[in-house]
């Protein structure tokens, strides 16, 4: 796999994300340290241990960034569905942003469709073999998001973006582009330690220290490209052939390197194991692998629900994940699970 490690921060996915956190500060910062704790990790102590940076650098771009109607229409709303949506779509095309004028009607509706395309459990569903391209008519809207998963809020804010794509998109890029400055001084007031922490994450990258985020950019993504985060980071995210790796991601207790780390390791898979939805995707996932929606279904958990439990089984090492005939099927990880059984001896007998 050719990798190519980047040394800056993406500026349009950090000020999209930028411009959507600061909307939803308060939030942002509880919905953190409560997942912290599902993780767990006592979120409050971590947060102000590690992430003072982060209220420094949503601060500074709160001072600099232009509200207006479109930001409220794009960012301001509680809806993470659709953010994400937007956020992967600019995301891959960058480009847009200085050439929009040139870009068609019909290479923006394609490139959203792709987006949504590739969100994995929409690719678990034969029905939606037909190519982006042959998405045009407003039934054929009307069907495509009829299986996307997302809810039916973000489905109708969709529709109208796939209907008019040049006047919706074009409000959303004014915004960036207006907001891209105040990213610009944000990251600006915090060179120095944000300076350190991606001279860290190079480091990590190139040793492959993180081998599942390394496995899952081999199987996604074409011809990868990394850029670190700071807006997003203790997160992974992976689109087609970007991929940005959060800059306190190797902070979490994910490996066990020393005893100590050993000892933290060992609880956050014990408390993977003492939740009972946790514990039932691994009862389903040992009698056959599974895809998402498939365990969701079954377990009568939201996709959403779903997607925070694996996450946390992902990141504790207890499942894996291949890729078959374009599904993406999570597997129980026999060899760690086995670790994991040697572990609980080492400390206890």
């Amino acid at each position: 796999m050719n990798l190519i490690i980047q040394e800056r921060l993406e500026p349009v996915f950090e000020t999209m994300g930028l411009l959507y956190v600061s909307s939803h500060a308060e939030k942002f910062k509880s919905d953190m340290i409560e997942e912290l704790n599902e993780f767990g990790v006592d979120g409050e102590f971590f947060y102000n241990r590690h992430l003072k940076i982060l209220d420094k650098y949503i601060a500074a771009f709160m001072k600099h960034r232009v509200i207006d109607d479109n930001t409220i229409t794009f960012f301001s709303e509680d809806n993470e569905g659709l953010f994400s949506v937007l956020l992967a779509l600019l995301s891959e095309n960058t480009g847009w942003l200085a050439a929009f004028d040139q870009v068609t009607e019909d290479e923006m509706q394609s490139a959203l469709i792709r987006v949504l395309l590739r969100l994995e459990e929409l690719d678990d569903r034969p029905a939606q073999a037909a190519s982006a391209e042959n998405i045009r008519s407003l039934d054929d809207i009307v069907a495509f998001l009829a299986h996307c998963p997302v809810d039916e809020k973000t489905k109708w804010k969709l529709m109208g973006i796939l209907q008019t794509p040049r006047k919706q998109l074009k409000l959303l890029i004014d915004t960036v582009n207006t907001n891209l400055p105040a990213f610009e001084k944000a990251s600006a007031e915090v060179a120095k330690p944000l300076h350190k922490l991606i001279r860290a994450y190079i480091q990590s990258v190139q040793k492959q220290e993180d081998e599942q985020f390394l496995k899952l950019v081999g199987m996604f993504a074409e011809e990868p490209v990394v850029y670190p985060s700071l807006i997003m980071p203790l997160g992974q995210q992976l689109f087609t052939t970007q991929c940005y790796y959060g800059l306190y991601v190797d902070v979490l207790p994910i490996s066990g390197k020393t005893l100590a780390d050993s000892r933290d390791f060992l609880l956050l898979r014990l408390k993977a194991l003492g939740d009972n939805s946790k514990l039932q995707i691994l009862a389903s996932l040992k009698v056959s692998p599974k895809y998402n929606l498939e365990i969701a279904e079954q377990l009568g958990l939201t996709a959403a629900t779903m997607s925070h439990h694996m996450n946390v089984l992902l990141a504790c090492g207890l499942v894996g994940i291949e890729k078959k005939n374009g599904k993406v099927y999570y597997h129980l990880n026999q060899d760690n699970l086995r670790q994991l059984i040697s572990d609980m001896e080492q400390f206890l007998l």
